[in-house]
């Protein structure tokens, strides 16, 4: 067995470290080295309307951008938009690209079934509930 690549060098976490810094970037305007990023995440992102904070280092005295929390919506609060069933080899990616119509919209999917870990929703033969975003005419309460 090859003995795991320090994070610092594995291309996986760097590269997850390069999204998420580009995430903040973008939610706060800011730049790296010089590179201009846009002002805002993308409207369809689940992070959309959580907007960003600063804080302070104590120890340091340096400024660190965060992303505010994102409350998931309880999933009674959310309209039916259908159902799917999980296919052998589904991924939740491939589930949210045929029942929503993009592949990054995985997140509406595990709002509507309560799952913390996508991965939960890949179980072939499971139903998965698919439904529309918080605010959508439709749920129980609307």
């Amino acid at each position: 067995m090859t003995a795991p690549l320090p994070p610092e060098t594995d291309p996986a976490l760097v590269a997850a470290r390069g999204r998420v810094a580009e995430t903040l970037l973008a939610a706060t305007g800011g730049s790296t080295a010089g590179v201009p990023v846009a002002g805002t995440i993308a409207p369809e992102s689940r992070y959309a309307t959580v907007g960003a904070a600063v804080t302070v280092d104590p120890d340091t005295g340096q400024e660190v951008v965060h992303l505010r929390r994102r409350f998931v919506p309880p999933a009674d609060r959310l309209a039916t938009a259908g159902w799917e069933q999980v296919a052998d080899g589904d991924r939740v990616d491939l589930l949210a690209a045929r029942t929503v119509g993009d592949p990054t919209a995985f997140w509406q999917l595990c709002d509507a079934n309560g799952a913390f870990d996508p991965a939960e929703l890949e179980q072939p033969g499971r139903v998965v509930r698919v439904a529309l975003p918080e605010g959508f005419p439709g749920a129980g309460d609307a």
